[in-house]
Formats: C-alpha cells, structure tokens, sequence
C-alpha cells in the first residue's frame, strides 16, 4: 500500500511509502491528488495537459534525509500551486529528483468539477513531523497536509 492515513486531531497526516526517493516523491504526489480529487469509476478518458516543473532548494546537505524532506515538500507546494492556478489534476509524473532539485513534467487532464468535484481543500503542505526514513529498501514519508 503505498499510503495511508493516520490519526491525526486536525489536518491529514499520511504515511507515504517508496522503494526509492522518486517512487516515494511520485506516491506523495498521487496522494495529494487523491485527496484533493478522488477517484472516481468509469472516468472518460481525457488528453493529458503537460506542464514542466522546475522546484529548487538551497540547503546544507549536512543530512540527505532531511534534504530531501525539505525538496518533498517544495515540490508538493509547487504540485499545489500549479492544480489551483493551471486548473489540471495532475495524474503522472515524468521527473527527475537532484539534491537540491526536482524537474521534469507533470501531466495531468484539465478539471472538470461534474469529475473533480468532492475532495478535501488542501491549504498547505507542512514542515510540521515531516520525516523520510529508510529501512530494508522502503522509504517511508509522514506528511500532513494542512486542510
């Protein structure tokens, strides 16, 4: 299972998991979507709309794991952003994760609230428990979305 939800009091905290910092970035992105707009049955097929993606960060890379906390968050911001302003829900992910930077394309249908419609307004993406962990090839991700 790639993700799940957690208890948490107020916003949506999830655990996110990956075989690899590019699985685990991707598995966060389809969850945000998910909870923004939830799937549904029987979606006619659309013509993905692609819009490049270019997320930079500038940090000390004292620690990797914390690095790549601070990118997941900047490109989930940025995925954020770009669904509220772009009006497209974003489905795959044709990226490439640097140090200190994700690029690439995204790619994604236009909305269309008679499909869209139904999910949970996201406001932000926080710092707050953000953790990515390693162990036996699975990276792990908690993140709460800020709602």
């Amino acid at each position: 299972m790639p993700y799940r939800e957690l208890d948490h009091t107020a916003d949506i905290l999830l655990e996110v998991t990956g075989t690899s910092i590019h699985e685990l970035f991707c598995e966060a992105a389809r969850a945000l979507m998910e909870i923004l707009y939830p799937p549904r049955d029987n979606v006619p097929h659309h013509t993905l709309v692609s819009i490049p993606i270019m997320v930079n960060i500038d940090v000390d890379w004292e620690n990797t794991y914390e690095s790549y906390e601070l990118l997941v968050q900047a490109f989930l911001s940025e995925l954020l952003f770009l669904t509220e302003t772009e009006y497209i829900v974003f489905s795959k992910y044709d990226i490439t994760i640097e140090l200190e930077k994700v690029y690439g394309e995204v790619l994604g249908v236009e909305f269309d609230p008679a499909l869209h419609s139904g999910g949970i307004g996201v406001k932000g993406i926080s710092y707050s428990d953000l953790k990515i962990e390693e162990s036996e090839n699975i990276y792990t991700l908690n993140i709460i979305y800020d709602i």
